[in-house]
């Protein structure tokens, strides 16, 4: 299994949303391990639901943090979003048509993985430099 590690580097300089990607990780690599130790469907499908839900609560955060800094890249960064589940959904649909293939797995591990630390690094990152650039400091509860 690779599992996806945090790193400082892949900090954007918002605490609650630097909380929740460490979050996430936590959960893609909970899934993988799901998968590639066959712990059974209904795990699977549980943990799988559990990823869809808090992908759409981190995106909504993020949102609202640039909503309400006036982030000029709004719209481009949620239609990465809206990619992003799109992704997620057709995974959903199939490992509902047809299980825990180790096509499915290969694209957890990968696929998955290699979006969000891209979208981190150069697309979240960039969320954050216009904060430190602008001096807008953002509500940390989220």
């Amino acid at each position: 299994m690779n599992k996806v590690q945090w790193t400082d580097d892949l900090s954007v300089g918002v605490g609650a949303i630097d909380k929740q990607h460490k979050a996430w990780l936590q959960h893609l690599n909970g899934l993988t391990e799901s998968l590639e130790t066959h712990q059974g469907p209904a795990k699977i499908a549980s943990m799988l639901d559990f990823l869809i839900e808090y992908t759409h609560t981190h995106f909504a955060t993020e949102e609202s943090f640039m909503d309400g800094s006036n982030y000029p890249e709004l719209e481009t960064h949620k239609a990465k979003h809206r990619e992003f589940k799109e992704i997620l959904n057709d995974m959903e649909t199939e490992f509902r048509d047809d299980g825990p293939t180790p096509i499915l797995v290969e694209s957890v591990n990968t696929l998955l993985a290699n979006w969000l630390i891209k979208h981190i690094l150069e697309v979240d990152m960039e969320f954050g430099a216009f904060l430190k650039s602008n001096g807008i400091a953002v509500d940390e509860e989220g």
